[in-house]
């Protein structure tokens, strides 16, 4: 017998007719028949098509009772800035235009949160990208990017501040770090988003973000825990244009409460090229999928893109082969690029991959097999091997 007494889903003996309908609509085979349905809570994973195929009524959901709101005040659409370098990344300028239209909907301020070590004068940078407010913190401890000090420090701040929302950039450094501030600040995050909005009701940030592998549009809100965070692929979002003549109010936080994690100590940092340029800032994109067959081919394509100024990158497939690096990869479980032009070399074109691409102006498809998906997404198409289409250009 399974005890699911204190389980969320309940049986309704009263109203049950036995017509099996709730076994038969269960996708994660939680439900077996004695007398009665019996729900096995180790495997249920509460989504509800049970309920809602129950013709005589017989489940139900408990949900607990939670506040409906916060109940400290807090306000601000904030954007942690990431720096490349000397250089704010692509990404933090991107959030700050999106977090300019969430905060023009809430009737609040733009602020940005930067921390680091000499890095005071990204404070005018991101001012003329639309921040309202920035809020700066510079130790020699954070000089380096350690993500436990990184999290530490900005936790800190909005802790103090209190923020209604925190977007941060869904980069290398970005998933791991917001992840990390999500759990310290006892808050939701909703990772990979593709859209962002307000509730014109509530007043929550809606959240928007594939899910099933595409298959879906998951919207997703945040109603009792603050600040709401979401994070964004690069490229996903349009960055405003540059205005040297905006200004912010700079508050510097000395951040007293701050110790750099003693369990971690940086020996050595080292930049790895990886070659053939870089996906977000290229203007023309190659990208090599399981139809390209060898090193050889690849050799090909990467002369080919050094000859028109090109930057090379590949689907989830052709990182398995090992064909391209693995940081090189374009799709749902790589970056989001938004290229001028962006031609796909033996790309079947899946959801997976197509996902990534979303934001390219014009498409061109290579490929022998006419029925693929990729040209349903492709201004113009090209139905040849790829080494065929390589030695007609010349390559």
């Amino acid at each position: 017998m399974i005890d699911n007494t204190s389980f969320a889903l309940h049986v309704l003996k009263d109203r049950c007719t036995g017509c099996g309908l709730c076994a038969d609509s269960c996708a994660y085979n939680a439900i077996r028949f004695d007398e009665y349905p019996e729900i096995d809570p180790s495997v249920c994973r509460l989504c509800g098509s049970c309920v809602q195929n129950c013709p005589a009524e017989a489940l139900q959901i408990d949900t607990p009772d939670t506040p409906t709101a916060p109940q400290e005040k807090t306000t601000g659409v904030w954007v942690l800035a990431e720096t490349v370098g000397n250089a704010l990344a692509p990404v933090t300028k991107e959030l700050l235009g999106k977090a300019a239209v969430l905060a023009e909907k809430l009737h609040q301020d733009v602020e940005a949160v930067l921390v680091g070590y000499g890095i005071a004068a990204l404070a005018d940078e991101l001012a003329a990208y639309g921040a309202k407010r920035v809020h700066l913190a510079e130790k020699a401890e954070l000089a380096a990017f350690v993500e436990e000090n990184q999290a530490h420090a900005v936790v800190e701040i909005v802790k103090e501040c209190r923020p209604e929302i925190l977007l941060v950039g869904a980069t290398q450094r970005g998933r791991g770090l917001s992840a990390r501030m999500a759990a310290l600040l006892h808050t939701g995050l909703t990772a990979d988003c593709t859209e962002l909005d307000i509730d014109t009701a509530s007043g929550l940030l809606l959240q928007i973000r594939p899910a099933f592998g595409g298959n879906l549009i998951a919207t997703i809100k945040t109603p009792h825990c603050r600040p709401q965070m979401a994070s964004v692929r690069p490229g996903i979002m349009k960055a405003p244009e540059r205005r040297t003549s905006l200004k912010a109010e700079i508050i510097r936080h000395e951040l007293p409460g701050f110790e750099s994690d003693k369990r971690i100590r940086l020996i050595t940092e080292t930049a790895d090229a990886t070659g053939g340029g870089t996906l977000g800032n290229s203007r023309i994109v190659i990208g090599i999928g399981r139809g390209v067959k060898s090193k050889e081919t690849v050799d090909r394509i990467r002369q080919w893109a050094t000859r028109i100024g090109a930057a090379v990158a590949g689907s989830r497939a052709a990182v398995e082969a090992g064909l391209i690096d693995a940081r090189l990869q374009v799709g749902q479980t790589g970056q989001a690029i938004a290229p001028e032009l962006y031609i796909a070399i033996g790309i079947s074109g899946q959801i997976q991959h197509t996902a990534g691409i979303a934001g390219a102006k014009t498409i061109i498809a290579i490929n022998p097999d006419r029925t693929a998906p990729i040209f349903h997404v492709a201004d113009y198409g090209w139905a040849v091997q790829a080494e065929e289409a390589l030695s007609e250009l010349g390559i």
